[in-house]
């Protein structure tokens, strides 16, 4: 970006989308959307050019206190997988998304159907029959023009998650099934990518981050002997997929590593709390 305009000369080119409540600069959406039409850039390149230079995205502004802009910076250059795009994905992927997630790939091959509608984010009255990665795909789309969303209505398996895991810098878990879950920790292992587990049944759900894709095998040594659909709520599924996003967004940003800890929630109680598996 070195070859970009220095601070001065974008302040100039942004003159009358530049507003100043004290510091730092603050460009609008049409200025960021000017400056990528003008330099042949992404939206998203658009605010790494900014933000490299002082100067902050409006729709980032109230979250200055608690994301510098070394971190916003490298959340705009991440790229997440997202493995299942119902309760736990949809939630993460609008949580990731509104955190400044640069691009996620969303992985889904179901649609929305009625039973889905008390706690998948992005299922609504007039979605269902959709498949699940065009409506989050949408969704998403609607609060983060910057965003870059590929949606691929795949069944995830050996042959594609190689591929899939390419370039990627986390993969998110937010599959039913334990068999698919375990593969993709492998998967995940195997081209050296750290691994978002996320599950909930009933009032409790569980989330890790693991780098060494190794956690798996030691919370389910059991093989699966039962169907992965569980009755669970809306508040169980955001509560759950809001601590996967903070182990996520905290790791990619480089601001903590929470790794080799199991976080349970009971939204029943409620109550948070962690454990230590090393």
């Amino acid at each position: 970006m070195d070859s970009f305009p220095a601070s001065a000369a974008l302040r100039d080119l942004l003159a009358s989308c530049l507003k100043f409540s004290g510091a730092p600069s603050v460009v609008d959406m049409d200025g960021t959307r000017r400056l990528a039409h003008g330099l042949g850039l992404t939206e998203g390149q658009a605010m790494r050019v900014l933000l490299a230079r002082g100067i902050w995205p409006e729709r980032f502004l109230r979250s200055r206190e608690s994301v510098s802009e070394e971190t916003l910076l490298r959340l705009l250059s991440s790229r997440v997988l997202i493995a299942g795009c119902g309760g736990l994905g949809g939630h993460l992927a609008a949580l990731l998304a509104r955190s400044g997630i640069g691009c996620l790939v969303l992985c889904d091959p179901d649609i929305f159907e009625e039973s889905n509608l008390n706690r998948q984010r992005f299922c609504t009255e007039k979605t269902l029959g959709h498949p699940k990665v065009e409506a989050c795909r949408d969704g998403l789309r609607e609060m983060a023009s910057y965003l870059e969303v590929q949606a691929l209505p795949w069944e995830l398996d050996e042959d594609n998650l190689p591929g899939l895991l390419k370039g990627t810098d986390a993969v998110a878990d937010c599959l039913d099934s334990l068999d698919k879950k375990k593969m993709l920790e492998r998967a995940a292992r195997n081209a050296g990518v750290p691994y978002l587990h996320g599950a909930v049944a009933r009032h409790e759900g569980f989330a890790f981050l693991d780098r060494e894709g190794s956690m798996m095998s030691r919370l389910y040594a059991a093989p699966e002997t039962t169907g992965g659909n569980m009755n669970t709520t809306g508040l169980t599924v955001a509560a759950t997929a809001c601590v996967m996003a903070a182990l996520l967004v905290r790791s990619l940003g480089r601001e903590a590593d929470n790794r080799d800890r199991l976080f349970h929630i009971d939204v029943s109680l409620p109550e948070l709390e962690s454990f230590s598996l090393s």
